[in-house]
């Protein structure tokens, strides 16, 4: 309720800012909606590559005095989730893989390999069994493996060993629906889609990223949870818990991701530029695969392949122990926006109300 009340209270404000303001309005929006709501983040919006209006506040961590900007880097959760189906559809471009490919031939030994595709991972109709539980621990947006599993995924493996003990774990459950018949968000579906990456390209995962995605965009500033120290990482926003995740090695493809305002808007504008992606293949990504007839067919369950279709837009969001992120494109007019926050306890603040109200409040 909280949230609501200081929510509407900013909209107001800014609508009579924006009636008001001139020069800058867009801008006055944005200031008006965050004034007084004690936001730690950043929010970027773009068209065609020149920012409309931009916020960032807060500091790094409860210890320092670091202002955040807009190239301070974040846990994006979720929004990684698209990057997994993007490296997917690159190997289809390169002719290495097809999104009908039955899972046999990447899992010999999946009772399930000759009923289950590609697609059925990439649009969450495959019916997989979600390994996480989402618990809140310290107000804090926590999701752990499943009880049968934390005590054998443990911080104490490496990387590699909870990634096997994942995999092993995956490919022995039975399914929770008749593949096809349903939509179920299940993030078990992209840690396996991770693993056919690194099957078909021979890479690791985070390497066929960084080669085929970050580095043509020029995504400077992002990484992989596993690959840093998640405290010790340069110019970056620090939870405002400590997180008690579970994540070493098993975030993969699935909310792994580490990046900025300025990286997320480059990647969201290569899908209307076709940089990366080709018409098809973007196509294929922003096709709404959810129907009438799946058990909640509710605008924001809209799914493509890791990005959630929205009228004449795109979006997603990302949840990650205090981080919450939404990004948000429309190809057609060249828009972008990137809310994000590492303070989601705030109960003054939620991320995706800021970039519904700022897509509503710029017509965007």
């Amino acid at each position: 309720m909280k949230r609501a009340i200081a929510l509407l209270l900013a909209a107001a404000m800014a609508i009579t800012m924006l009636a008001s303001c001139g020069t800058n309005e867009k801008q006055a929006y944005l200031n008006a909606m965050l004034e007084g709501t004690g936001f730690s983040g950043v929010v970027l919006v773009t068209k065609n590559g020149k920012t409309v209006c931009e916020a960032a506040k807060g500091t790094e961590n409860k210890f320092s005095n670091k202002k955040i900007t807009a190239d301070t880097k974040f846990c994006i959760g979720s929004v990684s989730k698209q990057f997994a189906a993007a490296a997917i559809l690159l190997l289809r471009q390169d002719g290495q893989l097809s999104a009908d490919d039955k899972l046999s031939k990447y899992f010999p030994d999946y009772r399930y390999g000759n009923e289950l595709t590609i697609r059925h991972l990439l649009d969450m109709r495959s019916g997989i069994r979600e390994f996480y539980d989402v618990e809140y621990i310290d107000d804090a947006f926590t999701e752990l493996p499943t009880g049968e599993l934390r005590g054998v995924i443990t911080n104490d493996n490496t990387v590699e060993e909870n990634r096997e003990i994942l995999e092993d774990w995956l490919l022995r459950q039975p399914l929770e629906f008749e593949p096809d018949t349903a939509f179920e968000y299940s993030n078990s579906n992209y840690f396996l889609l991770a693993r056919i990456v690194e099957i078909v390209s021979g890479q690791s995962y985070n390497e066929f990223l960084r080669e085929r995605i970050f580095k043509p965009l020029g995504m400077t500033h992002t990484t992989f949870i596993d690959d840093v120290d998640l405290f010790g990482q340069p110019d970056m926003a620090q939870p405002t818990v400590t997180p008690q995740t579970v994540y070493v090695g098993v975030t993969m493809g699935l909310g792994d991701m580490i990046s900025n305002a300025r990286d997320i808007d480059r990647w969201l504008t290569s899908l209307k530029t076709h940089e990366l992606l080709d018409e098809e293949s973007v196509d294929m990504m922003t096709t709404d695969y959810t129907n009438e007839d799946d058990d909640d067919d509710e605008e924001e369950e809209n799914y493509g392949f890791g990005i959630r279709p929205c009228g004449d837009g795109l979006f997603h969001s990302g949840y990650f122990s205090t981080y919450l992120t939404m990004i948000y494109t429309a190809p057609e007019t060249g828009f972008n926006v990137f809310a994000v926050t590492n303070d989601d306890t705030n109960p003054n603040i939620d991320i995706s109300e800021i970039g519904w109200n700022l897509i509503d409040g710029l017509d965007i």
